[in-house]
């Protein structure tokens, strides 16, 4: 029963925060592309940039307005079922809280409604400044959130004092060892997701024969974007692997599924992970590919699951499967980019109607990759609340863990109706579509900069 209560708390808020992360994510694009649409709307005066601005910002809304609805029972998730942990943290953790919560209501709150209502009453400079704010507001966000998460999975600027976790440097809390990895390649993350929805959406208008220039812009900017930011999301990654590898190694093995210490480690594409009998069944293996993109050596040494006590291992089955839909996801998203700009570059993105479709139904990928990668993260630390210093069973409440399968249900029919009606208002905003009255300088701008087809 104590494991079953356990297991349960993990598991509701393993399901919150995967349903949480999605609007955060979307938000932190969004706003910076508003940013990027208001830039050159000031600098040109073009309706184009203005209107592109007018239409992404009601996704904008709907995502915030979400975003914080899950975000407080996230938060008080941690405050009730793992409440010990915040009492045993507060002199680390804390702090960190209190500037989010002043960035929340001074640079988001204070400036959302100038953005929302206020372009015809404070101008076009005064409204750029909030939308800059805000914008500033959101890295603050993405900065305490994660330097708290990163300090979580390689805790740093800490001392013990008679068994109490005491601060030691501020700085260090912060700039945790992996938190410049976690940051970046979350932002990277954002960033391609807003790409991969800005691109479906005008690709599906493309496609329908509606507001053909505002598609056009919209497609020729997210495919520009993707074949920036995907490299640059690979490299992130790969920087990410090897800061695992050094300062986490038990998730690795988790991740690539290895049993024993092994030089020149396989890459295995799939396999059966059987914990019980500690090895890979149907395993299906590319000889030394780990070790090279692990360590960058062919004959590099990756630490294996059996070489670490069974009560430190992660669950590998969860962990070692996430990755690959985490990975899958990406490849798909990198094979978009590249025939995106092969084809712009033939001059026939537009009337590859295949390609478009594909865009389309490609909208889901980076959300999907992204929550695959929160579930490596979070679940391949386990049973590590805060890595090598606090297990999860030492902080969760005992009476709250009881009241858990009533609650996960409550949460799970809230969320598939919170989910159902964001994309009932996301729907009703693509078939609106942006204002009707700019088409025609849509077309005239867009196709003025489309090479001759």
């Amino acid at each position: 029963m104590e494991y079953t209560s356990i297991f349960l708390s993990r598991a509701q808020f393993g399901f919150t925060a995967s349903f949480h992360i999605i609007f955060p994510c979307f938000i932190i694009g969004l706003s910076f592309y508003l940013l990027l649409m208001e830039i050159f709307w000031l600098k040109t005066k073009r309706l184009l940039y203005q209107v592109q601005y007018r239409f992404w910002l009601k996704f904008f809304v709907g995502a915030f307005v979400i975003g914080i609805l899950t975000g407080v029972v996230l938060s008080y998730q941690l405050d009730t079922l793992f409440k010990e942990f915040y009492f045993q943290m507060a002199e680390v953790l804390v702090p960190i809280r209190k500037v989010e919560f002043i960035n929340a209501m001074l640079l988001e709150a204070g400036f959302l409604g100038v953005m929302l209502l206020g372009w015809e009453r404070v101008g076009d400079r005064l409204h750029f400044v909030a939308t800059l704010a805000f914008c500033i507001g959101i890295l603050v966000a993405a900065v305490c959130i994660l330097s708290r998460n990163s300090w979580m999975q390689t805790p740093a600027g800490f001392e013990i004092v008679k068994g109490e976790i005491r601060l030691a440097n501020w700085i260090a809390v912060i700039l945790n060892p992996s938190f410049p990895y976690r940051f970046t390649h979350m932002i990277g993350a954002a960033l391609l997701n807003t790409s991969l929805v800005i691109l479906g959406v005008s690709a599906w208008y493309f496609l329908r024969g509606r507001h053909q220039g505002f598609a056009q812009y919209g497609i020729r900017v997210a495919i520009i974007s993707l074949a920036v930011l995907a490299p640059l999301q690979l490299l992130s990654g790969d920087l990410h692997g090897l800061n695992t590898r050094q300062y986490q190694p038990v998730k690795l093995a988790a991740m690539e599924g290895l049993w024993d210490t092994t030089r020149g480690a396989p890459l295995i594409l799939f396999a059966l992970p059987d914990p019980e009998r500690e090895q890979n069944r149907y395993s299906v293996e590319i000889p030394l590919l780990a070790s090279v993109i692990i360590t960058h050596d062919p004959n590099g040494e990756i630490l294996g699951l059996k070489d670490v006590p069974k009560e430190n291992r992660p669950n590998v089955p969860l962990v070692f499967f996430s990755f690959r839909v985490m990975v899958a996801a990406g490849l798909l998203i990198i094979a978009i980019e590249l025939i995106g700009l092969y084809l712009l570059r033939r001059q026939c993105l537009y009337q590859s109607r295949w390609f478009l479709w594909l865009c389309c139904m490609a909208i889901p990928s980076g959300f999907v990759a992204t929550i695959a990668g929160w579930c490596v993260s979070e679940a391949g630390r386990q049973p590590w609340v805060v890595h090598g210093l606090l297990r999860t069973t030492e902080v969760i409440d005992a009476y709250a863990a009881t009241q858990v399968p009533k609650s996960l249900g409550i949460i799970g029919v809230s969320y598939a109706i919170l989910l159902i009606l964001f994309l009932i208002y996301l729907w009703q905003v693509i078939l609106a579509g942006p204002s009707s009255d700019a088409d025609h300088e849509f077309s005239l701008t867009a196709l003025a900069s489309e090479p001759s087809r």
